[in-house]
């Protein structure tokens, strides 16, 4: 068996400026063959899940430290947000069979030979969010900077088995569709990737969330900000924007750890564990405008979409309980002579 885990893993990718949750009992996780032999691990293999957003962060390090059948499935998880779970120090079975394209390891031995990262993604068309691209690039570049690994070495499970796999894959800035140009990939990790951009310049990817404990509550997150929809019309009203503008409006679970722990991004008051119900819709409703404009311009009217807000905003207030999905960087809206309140906007286009 391997004696080799890597415990300074979860220093390395802090070290790379990103965002770290250590899964309990990381440091001595490995597959049945233990650690890793001397020399290895010489490749670093990236994936995807083929999960969906649902399951994004702790659910799906939780199945794959301890339900999977394949258990530990890799050493690091890399969230839809760009934080990055330490799973296992040794070896794991994220490859399966396959054959190394440097021809530098024996066949169906990479799960004893490299560092393998799971990022969240459905592998079936979901884009991928700037933030997780970003954080991936940096992520592998620290890893194969501090282990010694080869650029070459840096192999995605495509690569590995042609044929049985094709991820990572989705809209990226490696593939418009469909598989990673790993090669593309590869040029970045040489280039050094740098630390994520502050998060105002980063695209959103609005979701909802519900909090299956606790306090409970139902929350509005762009992966960035997270803030509590605090009335059955505020969580009604943000789903048909969702819908509007071409996100999934179906609540993901998560639990209220998750939330005070920044997995879908930084909570903004008021909440509900702070006794913040009395300062009611209209106060979240305020805060969801998030400076992009105040009821009266067009892009506000662009936004919502409706004749009703519409007609609210031009008399400056705002409906009970209603909130408004931030607009999307400028370039996504049209020019405001197009805007018609009449009619159902069209979608942005999502990056």
């Amino acid at each position: 068996m391997g004696s080799r885990y890597l415990t300074d893993l979860a220093d390395v990718v802090r070290g790379a400026g990103l965002v770290v949750q250590e899964e309990p009992g990381w440091q001595t996780r490995a597959r049945s063959s233990g650690g890793y032999n001397s020399g290895l691990p010489n490749h670093v293999m990236i994936h995807h899940t083929a999960s969906g957003p649902s399951s994004d962060g702790q659910p799906d390090v939780s199945y794959m430290c301890y339900s999977a059948d394949a258990r530990p499935v890799a050493n690091l998880y890399l969230s839809r947000s760009g934080k990055v779970w330490i799973m296992a120090a040794g070896a794991t079975n994220t490859n399966g069979s396959g054959s190394d394209p440097c021809g530098a390891i024996a066949n169906d031995s990479m799960n004893s030979s490299a560092i393998g990262i799971e990022a969240g993604n459905n592998g079936t068309g979901e884009p991928w969010p700037d933030a997780q691209q970003d954080a991936y690039v940096v992520l592998v570049a620290a890893l194969v900077a501090h282990y010694g690994v080869l650029v070459d070495r840096v192999h995605s499970h495509a690569e590995w088995a042609p044929g049985r796999k094709i991820d990572p894959a989705g809209p990226s800035r490696w593939a418009s569709s469909g598989t990673w140009d790993e090669s593309a990939f590869r040029t970045d990790v040489a280039a050094g990737g740098s630390t994520p951009a502050p998060p105002e310049r980063r695209s959103r990817m609005y979701s909802i969330v519900t909090a299956t404990d606790g306090p409970g509550g139902v929350y509005a997150s762009d992966m960035i900000h997270v803030r509590w929809l605090p009335t059955d019309a505020a969580v009604k009203h943000y789903q048909s924007m969702l819908t509007l503008f071409g996100f999934n409006p179906n609540p993901n679970p998560c639990t209220t750890k998750d939330l005070q722990d920044g997995v879908y991004g930084v909570l903004i008051g008021p909440l509900p564990w702070d006794g913040g119900r009395d300062a009611s819709a209209l106060n979240v409703w305020n805060i969801l405008m998030n400076g992009w404009g105040t009821p009266n311009d067009p892009a506000w009217v662009h936004m919502t979409g409706a004749r009703y807000f519409a007609e609210q905003a031009a008399a400056n207030t705002a409906p009970a309980g209603s909130v408004a999905l931030a607009a999307p960087e400028s370039g996504d809206l049209p020019p405001p002579a197009s805007y018609r309140v009449e009619e159902q906007p069209p979608k942005p286009k999502r990056r």
